[in-house]
């Protein structure tokens, strides 16, 4: 088996935690990520290939996909515009103008998005008040416009670098919540916010134990112990 090198600080998921954390189902990411191919059924029947939505820098483990925190963040933001209603297609028209205009790999990692359930813009300047945003898909694509952000509450969750403009840490229930996945702790699973302590571990010892013990033995507050058995909870529930 040959030697797999993963830089440090890019965090690393397999495909199945990558789906457990951002509940999705793993045909469903594999697709976004590796593409697919369907029988085009009008005029001659013939076999049609979709690109990836989310193409992996990390190389692959054993032949199965690792992705990075950045990607993770990407097919995030990839089910919020699917949920919203824009379709794939046009999904994958935004990634291609992004990428194109920012000259970045990682373009629903970069900036913030926003959607109107139709198109999809990307905001040029989000410093206070309502943003600038470009519209990157549909017959105004490349037009400046000024917009209100559908995604304004959801990219509250991550915390951007200000010289990169990518994502660098994501609180998935929100700021209040002592929960953050950082990837450059713990290879970017989900820890005790402050700390190098996997909710997925304080989740192992929960069955026998109170939570004041696990408080005790952790060396945590115990509102922080209930954050991640809540956080492992709610995972479960999706799964």
């Amino acid at each position: 088996m040959s030697k797999v090198s993963i830089p440090l600080g890019m965090g690393i998921y397999s495909r199945a935690e990558a789906a457990r954390l951002l509940r999705l189902t793993p045909p469903r990411l594999n697709r976004w990520v590796r593409g697919y191919t369907y029988w085009l059924r009008s005029g001659t029947p013939r076999k049609t290939k979709q690109p990836p939505v989310v193409r992996a820098d990390l190389p692959a483990i054993d032949g199965t996909i690792a992705l990075s925190f950045l990607e993770l963040m990407e097919l995030r933001v990839v089910a919020a515009l699917v949920s919203a209603g824009v379709p794939l297609q046009r999904v994958r028209v935004a990634a291609s103008r992004i990428s194109s205009d920012f000259q970045t790999s990682h373009p629903f990692a970069h900036r913030r998005l926003y959607t109107d359930r139709e198109q999809v813009f990307v905001a040029l300047a989000a410093e206070n008040g309502e943003p600038d945003l470009l519209q990157v898909t549909g017959r105004r694509a490349g037009e400046q416009l000024i917009a209100g952000g559908i995604f304004e509450g959801y990219v509250e969750q991550i915390d951007f670098g200000v010289s990169t403009a990518l994502a660098e840490r994501w609180y998935p229930l929100g700021r209040h919540v002592p929960v953050v996945l950082d990837p450059r702790i713990a290879f970017g699973a989900p820890v005790i916010a402050g700390t190098g302590i996997r909710t997925d571990a304080i989740s192992r010892y929960a069955a026998g134990n109170s939570v004041r013990a696990l408080a005790g033995a952790f060396e945590l507050e115990r509102p922080r112990i209930e954050a991640a058995l809540n956080f492992e909870a709610q995972l479960k529930r999706a799964a």
